[in-house]
């Protein structure tokens, strides 16, 4: 964590794991023909690590800090989701790759893979407040339950963006 928390350049009171049963550490696993759509991420920074690509596809575009914890920026996201990509980067990961970025306020996505061979990424979440965990309306949509846990930190989140 010290050394995620130091490449972020986040102040210790203000760095944490993401406190969700279901979406701490993950392992993403993508099978030919899926990719997943832009988004942000519920928890603030996002670790991948590269374990296997897929034959072909599987990208990972994002637009660096295109919203902030105060403002959803929805003009600019607009202008990505309708095809601007002046401010679109590519990345092709590797497996071994480790990725570390604030998934919370890049717009992100990866493109669709082909092939017979999965794409599997690990996953680390980290939040900026202690006891942070997914929404109960966005882990449902992610994962189809919820768990007690969920529900005890419904509003522990600083901002109010949208998941």
């Amino acid at each position: 964590m010290p050394f995620i928390r130091n490449a972020l350049e986040e102040p210790e009171d203000r760095f944490f794991r993401y406190d969700d049963p279901l979406a701490d550490v993950i392992i993403n696993m993508v099978e030919g023909g899926d990719g997943f759509p832009w988004h942000y991420d519920t928890n603030n920074f996002t670790v991948t690590l590269g374990i296997q690509n897929a034959q072909s596809g599987g990208e990972f575009e994002y637009v660096p800090m295109l919203r902030t914890p105060t403002d959803e920026r929805f003009d600019d996201v607009s202008e990505v989701l309708n095809g601007d990509r002046t401010r679109v980067t590519q990345l092709v990961l590797e497996p071994g790759d480790l990725q570390i970025f604030k998934g919370r306020y890049s717009l992100h996505k990866v493109n669709p893979v082909q092939g017979d061979r999965r794409r599997y990424v690990g996953i680390f979440s980290f939040v900026e407040r202690e006891g942070m965990c997914g929404s109960v309306e966005r882990t449902r949509q992610l994962y189809g339950r919820v768990l007690k846990h969920h529900c005890d930190r419904a509003g522990l989140r600083e901002d109010n963006l949208i998941d």
